[in-house]
C-alpha cells in the first residue's frame, strides 16, 4: 500500500533524472506531500486495527415502545429480560430492577443485579383488586392465588374462587395475614410503592415482590399502559400490546369527538374533609381527564401533579359558580344528605342546578377496572358534559348525574 502512495507522486526510477531541474520551492512541496502521504497511511492503518479489536458483536437489546407510561421500561436481551421501575418520587433513579429468565431454558451464567424471577410465573397474589383487572384482561385470572381487601373485587372468577377457598383471603392491605400468604407461596405478590414505605415481614417471606406504581401515573393512557408491565411476568407481551392498541384508539377517539365543543362547561371535583378540601392538580390524572372530556377544569392552570390541600373558604370562592361537581364515594348519597352533611354545599350552583355528577365505588367497578379502561371513565364524562354528542343515549358506566331527591 505504501508503494502504490508514493507511485502517486513522481516514479522513483525518474527521480535521479529529474532532481537537477527541481527547484528549492518545488524540493519543499515534494516532501510535505511525501509526509502527508505517511500521515494518511498511519491513519488509515490505526482505524483498520480499530474495527477488528470491535469486530465482537454487542449483545442484542431490544427496547419496548412504551408510549404513555414513564414509570417504567422494558429492555429485551438474549438471554433476560430487565424490567425497571422508576422511583416515583425521584425519578432520575430506579426504585426497583426485575431480571426475568425463562423457566423452561437453563439459566444464563452471568445476570445483572436485580430480584431474578422465573417467567412465566404461575401464581399471583394481589393486594390492591386495581392489579386484577390486567390479569384477567390478559387471560390469566386463574393465576392469582391470593388476594387483600377482597370487598373491593368484584370480578366473578374471584369471588368464586374465594367462595370454593381456591384463592386465599390474606386480610387487609394494613394488615396482612403473612403467614397464610407463605403457605399459598406464590411466585410473586404485586404491591403498590409508597414513599419511605418498608414491607415488613413480607420482605422476609422469600416472595418476589412486584412494585407496581401506575397510580403515581398522570396521564390516563400511561396508568393503563401498565399492563405492559403486568404482561411481562406473565409473558403475554403480544397480548398486552393488542389490549393497549384497542383502549388508545378508543380514548383517542373520544377525545377528538370533544375536543371542538365550545363553551366548555366548568368543572370541579371532591369533597370538605375536617376544615380542608383536597382537590386534584391541575397536572394530575382527574385533571387530564376532564380536560380530554372537554371541560373547564377550576384549577387547570395549577402545576400540581398530586392533589391540593386547600381549606374550604378559597374552594368556594372558585367554584361556587361552576356547572358541575364531580364526586366519588363509597356510599350513597342524595341532594339532602349532601346538604345534612354539610349546609354550604346547597350554595353552590352545581348543587341548585341537579348538576352533581357521583360516582358510588362500592357498587360500580370504577378502581377495579376503570383505572386499566380510561376510555370508559372519559366516554362516561363526555356523555354527562356533552349529551348532545351521544343522541342515542349512552349507558353510564361509573358517573350518573345524581338522583333528585331533595
Amino acid at each position: 500500500m505504501l508503494a502504490n502512495i508514493f507511485d502517486f507522486f513522481v516514479p522513483l526510477p525518474y527521480f535521479s533524472i529529474l532532481l537537477p531541474y527541481i527547484t528549492k520551492n518545488y524540493m519543499n512541496l515534494f516532501l510535505k506531500n511525501c509526509l502527508l502521504a505517511v500521515l494518511f497511511l498511519s491513519l488509515v492503518t490505526a482505524c483498520s486495527n480499530k474495527q477488528e479489536t470491535s469486530s465482537a458483536p454487542a449483545p442484542r437489546i431490544d427496547r419496548d415502545r412504551i408510549l404513555y407510561a414513564s414509570g417504567f421500561m422494558i429492555e429485551r436481551f438474549d438471554d433476560y429480560t430487565l424490567v425497571k421501575v422508576r422511583n416515583p418520587w425521584e425519578p432520575t433513579k430506579l426504585l426497583h430492577q426485575y431480571v426475568l429468565i425463562d423457566k423452561n431454558k437453563p439459566q444464563p451464567k452471568s445476570l445483572p443485579e436485580g430480584t431474578v424471577v422465573k417467567v412465566p410465573v404461575e401464581s399471583v397474589a394481589c393486594i390492591s383488586s386495581v392489579d386484577v383487572t390486567p390479569i384477567e384482561m390478559l387471560g390469566d385470572v386463574n393465576k392469582i392465588k391470593a388476594i387483600a381487601d377482597t370487598r373491593y373485587v368484584k370480578i366473578p372468577a374471584i369471588q368464586q374462587g374465594l367462595k370454593e377457598d381456591k384463592i386465599a383471603d390474606i386480610g387487609e392491605v394494613s394488615a396482612l395475614n403473612i403467614e397464610r400468604l407463605i403457605t399459598v407461596s406464590p411466585d410473586i405478590i404485586i404491591v403498590a410503592p409508597f414513599q419511605n414505605m418498608g414491607y415488613g415481614k413480607l420482605e422476609t417471606s422469600g416472595i418476589s415482590i412486584v412494585e407496581c406504581a401506575s397510580y403515581m401515573e398522570e396521564n390516563p393512557l400511561g396508568r393503563a399502559e401498565w399492563i405492559r408491565f403486568i404482561a411481562a411476568f406473565l409473558k403475554k407481551d403480544k397480548e398486552a400490546e393488542k389490549i393497549m392498541d384497542g383502549i388508545t384508539a378508543r380514548y383517542l377517539s373520544l377525545c377528538e369527538k370533544a375536543s371542538d365543543i365550545n363553551p366548555k362547561p366548568k368543572v370541579f371535583s371532591g369533597i370538605k374533609h375536617g376544615s380542608s378540601w383536597d382537590v386534584p392538580g391541575g397536572k394530575s390524572y382527574m385533571a387530564q381527564l376532564f380536560h380530554d372530556a372537554g371541560a373547564d377544569y377550576i384549577w387547570a392552570s395549577d402545576s400540581t401533579k398530586g392533589t391540593i390541600s386547600l381549606p374550604y373558604e378559597v374552594v368556594y370562592e372558585k367554584v361556587e359558580d361552576a356547572d358541575y361537581w364531580i364526586i366519588k364515594s363509597d356510599k350513597s348519597l342524595t341532594y339532602n344528605t349532601i346538604k345534612e352533611e354539610f349546609e354550604p354545599y346547597s350554595y353552590f350552583k352545581a348543587w341548585r342546578n341537579e348538576n352533581v355528577i357521583f360516582s358510588n365505588t362500592m357498587r360500580n367497578n370504577y378502581y377495579e377496572e376503570g383505572t386499566m379502561n380510561p376510555d370508559y371513565i372519559l366516554e362516561d364524562l363526555i356523555a354527562l358534559f356533552h349529551p348532545e354528542l351521544f343522541p342515542k343515549g349512552h349507558e353510564q358506566r361509573y358517573f350518573e348525574l345524581l338522583k333528585n331527591e331533595k
